[in-house]
């Protein structure tokens, strides 16, 4: 049986917090000096840290205008690499609040590499299993 350890329990409980409330200090405690980031469609982004959390702002903006309400991320199994990496599988739930005021739930899986010395874990890298964008057009969101 898949297990997460507590470390993990926690590093996510903290990324959720902070991705909801947009706090580019709580989410830079979570990232790497770079994330990378990989999607369905073979598209690879690495960002900085800064320059990550220097879009927040803008992220924000873009979520509410189509009713962001909340996301969280939930590990369901931990698989790790070596002493210095652990791969995190996880399912993450985005609420949106449509036009109509019917909130959707857009449930996707996400793969994340996280670093865990020098301070706990920092996300390193980012694998989308699900094309956002085409989640959120399959609801009427974009």
């Amino acid at each position: 049986m898949a297990t997460v350890s507590d470390q993990i329990s926690a590093f996510f409980e903290r990324y959720n917090a902070a991705n909801n409330a947009f706090n580019p200090d709580l989410l830079g405690d979570c990232i790497g000096g770079t994330l990378v980031g990989a999607d369905p469609n073979g598209e690879v982004l690495a960002l900085e840290k800064g320059e990550f959390l220097a879009g927040i702002n803008e992220r924000k903006d873009y979520l509410e205008a189509m009713g962001f309400v909340s996301v969280n991320v939930y590990p369901y199994e931990e698989v790790p690499l070596n002493e210095t990496y652990t791969l995190v599988k996880t399912r993450g739930r985005m609420a949106i609040k449509k036009q109509d005021g019917e909130v959707v739930e857009l449930v996707h899986d996400a793969s994340y590499i996280l670093f865990l010395k020098e301070g706990g874990p920092k996300m390193v890298f980012a694998l989308s299993h699900e094309d956002p964008m085409k989640m959120m057009q399959d609801q009427g969101l974009a």
